[in-house]
């Protein structure tokens, strides 16, 4: 269906792909993975026809329909979710136009292979048509828009009043609803809720089309792909497996590349020793060149030590507190008509890992907000003795100054204390050598939330509020901050949507439904299989 083929991309003088070639059929499920910053989102670019490359061919044929969803995009913002999705149907009136003309033409043209060709197109109108279901479009619209979590009114409110996450949704609306014969996704569940994630889930499941996806969602990739691509080193590496599959896979690939390379750095050994041996010796000679040809020509094994590198977080000691963290005592919160919160209720004592869930606009960043002091509301809001409070925000990557350097931004961040730590705190978060010294502004969406990681823990802290940390990091990155987290010897609150981020993670849930805050005793995959069961009651 798709077909890439010996493309090299440069950005300057870095390399970014070189001769990497893939094919992707019709009836594939991929996951697209690596590192934050070896090239998944130019890949993508790159299938989409959106990315230009130095040498290669991009081959794919004319009547292939193609459905992408960057990270960023450009939305118009006059117009509300429902209009962004009508303009799906807008290939259908085409359609509908395009098979007028060819039923016209059809019925003057003599030349049998002028016929041939005229009865195909006409048959792939119709048969796109049909895909499209071009008979129930508002129906399509409005099941769409509520599966991916707009309510109401808020169909036909314009983009501009929306943040950008609600903006990528009403997009992912419009490409779902096109039916194209590929998807290619970038990160389409970054700004999703649970429900929401799961209904993409379960929609992607049955859905006809080949996918390509990008996604640090290890559970989301799971349900959805059959084999994976990595990204590594501008070359990429295939496997027709899962991910969990493929991790397994790369693991026991890299153990027998080690035992064979130290097989062949032994033969090396021995065969340079007999070098030593007979080069001197007349008769032998001849044997000894033989042998110094053979090494020359052979084909060195090297090991991949990619996977190696790893951030290296440990959360220095928290300070002593007291034995309650924080209360919430009767807090209401609105904006303007639409109440938040209603006389909710909350203690966080000592210790505790507590994670934020719910639907989004149910109050989780709100609440988290309320807690740091950064936004108003009425009923009390308490810390307890000595608590030391550090926010990481949804746009803390935003709140980097873009002309600070990496180690400008770090030291700046750094209480006096830790200013010693600075050059090692980055190192943790794979910031080192020449990397400390690159402006915030060309850094990536993963690498930024590293900095911005970072900075919070150049300060003693006991209490930590974190709304969606694992944005923007990659998979093993997002491994590395759980396993600190559960090491973390003071108090944190967790907002975050990442399945696989929150099981094991806490010790308490607290679920935001209907104005309030609900205590959930359970891990969060208890707590889905509780709601979807409650869902499928009520059906």
């Amino acid at each position: 269906m798709l077909t890439l083929t010996n493309v090299t991309l440069h950005f300057g003088e870095r390399p970014m792909f070189d001769e990497v070639s893939l094919f992707i059929g019709t009836e594939d499920r991929i996951g697209l993975v690596g590192r934050n910053g070896a090239g998944k989102s130019t890949l993508l670019k790159i299938l989409a026809g959106e990315q230009r490359f130095d040498t290669g061919n991009l081959g794919r044929p004319r009547e292939l329909t193609l459905g992408y969803l960057p990270q960023e995009m450009t939305h118009d913002l006059e117009l509300t979710p429902r209009q962004v999705a009508e303009k799906a149907f807008q290939e259908a009136q085409k359609l509908k136009e395009s098979l007028e003309r060819i039923e016209k033409d059809l019925e003057t043209t003599t030349d049998n292979d002028e016929l041939m060709e005229l009865a195909e197109m006409c048959a792939h109108a119709h048969e796109r048509l049909n895909a499209l279901g071009a008979a129930d479009h508002d129906g399509q619209i409005e099941t769409i828009l509520k599966g991916i979590g707009f309510v109401g009114s808020d169909m036909d409110r314009p983009l501009k009043e929306m943040s950008g996450g609600w903006r990528m949704r009403a997009e992912l609306a419009r490409i779902l609803l096109v039916r194209p014969d590929l998807l290619l996704l970038d990160e389409p569940t970054n700004h999703l809720d649970l429900p929401a994630i799961q209904w993409l889930e379960d929609l992607l499941k049955t859905y006809p089309a080949a996918i390509v996806l990008i996604s640090h969602d290890k559970t989301f990739l799971d349900r959805l792909t059959k084999r994976t691509v990595e990204v590594y080193q501008g070359k990429l590496i295939d496997r027709k497996v899962s991910w969990s599959k493929f991790v397994e896979v790369r693991k026991e690939e890299r153990e027998r590349q080690a035992k064979a390379a130290l097989e062949q750095q032994r033969y090396i050994e021995e065969t340079q020793v007999l070098i030593n041996k007979f080069r001197a010796k007349k008769d032998k000679a001849a044997f000894a060149q033989s042998l110094i040809t053979k090494l020359e020509k052979l084909e060195r094994i090297e090991v991949e030590d990619e996977d190696l590198r790893k951030m290296i977080v440990r959360f220095p000691p928290a300070p002593l507190s007291g034995k309650l963290v924080c209360e919430v005592m009767g807090v209401t919160k609105s904006y303007g008509s639409k109440e938040i919160f209603r006389d909710a209720e909350l203690i966080i004592a000592k210790g505790e890992h507590l994670a934020l869930v719910g639907a989004n606009g149910t109050g989780k960043s709100t609440l988290v907000r309320m807690i740091s002091g950064k936004e108003p509301h009425t009923g009390e809001i308490k810390l307890g003795h000595n608590v030391v409070l550090g926010h990481y925000a949804q746009d803390a990557t935003d709140t980097l100054d873009p002309k600070k350097t990496v180690m400008e931004t770090a030291e700046y961040a750094a209480s006096e204390d830790n200013m010693k730590r600075v050059r090692s705190m980055l190192g943790a978060f794979l910031f080192s050598k020449d990397d400390v010294d690159k402006p915030v502004r060309v850094l990536s969406g993963g690498e930024r939330a590293r900095l911005a990681l970072c900075c919070m823990l150049l300060r003693p802290l006991n209490f930590l509020l974190l709304d969606e940390p694992t944005h923007h990091l990659d998979i093993q990155s997002k491994d590395v901050l759980k396993e600190a987290l559960k090491n973390y010897d003071g108090t944190f609150l967790l907002v975050s949507h990442d399945r696989d981020f929150l099981h094991g993670l806490t010790t308490r849930l607290l679920e935001l439904d209907d104005h309030r805050i609900r205590d959930q005793h359970m891990d969060i995959l208890e707590l889905i299989e509780k709601r979807k069961a409650l869902q499928d009651s009520d059906m």
